[in-house]
């Protein structure tokens, strides 16, 4: 069982008469000086410095920029983006404005009142308490003074 040759491996014969010869120093080309080109370089190749083969080392020093991949969202008071309305969005969104406040702060107005109501019972508190103080005062006995108003 031995392979045979192939015949499209071997080169065909050329007829000598069809090519013309060409004259190199008619040209002006110099095959001592092409020879001597390709030694050139095959010189350089071998010990590595060959004017083809650059090699350039560049050290680069510097921080990369911060990645910040969540820019312009809020995730950690903020709604997730692209998600189901609240309960307090849909109210906003069904309640008419003329029904979501009151007209006045009543609880505003409750604080306030209660306030004043304690400033006022303070004040009488110390006002009885210096009038009393001023009796002990003028009968000739000495009594500590009522603490002043805050």
């Amino acid at each position: 069982m031995a392979t045979a040759p192939a015949a499209a491996q071997t080169p065909a014969a050329r007829p000598a008469a069809t090519a013309p010869a060409i004259d190199a120093s008619a040209l002006g080309i110099s095959l001592s000086r092409i020879s001597r080109r390709l030694a050139a370089e095959s010189e350089a190749r071998s010990g590595g410095s060959s004017p083809l083969n650059l090699e350039f080392h560049v050290d680069v020093y510097g921080s990369a920029p911060q990645l910040r991949f969540f820019t312009g969202q809020d995730l950690v008071y903020g709604g997730v983006p692209g998600s189901a309305p609240t309960h307090r969005d849909m109210m906003m969104h069904v309640t008419p404005q003329a029904f979501r406040s009151p007209r006045v702060d009543v609880l505003g107005l409750v604080a306030n009142a209660a306030l004043y109501g304690a400033r006022r019972a303070q004040d009488w508190n110390y006002d009885r308490q210096y009038e009393a103080y001023r009796k002990l005062v003028e009968a000739g006995r000495n009594v500590p003074a009522p603490k002043p108003r805050p």
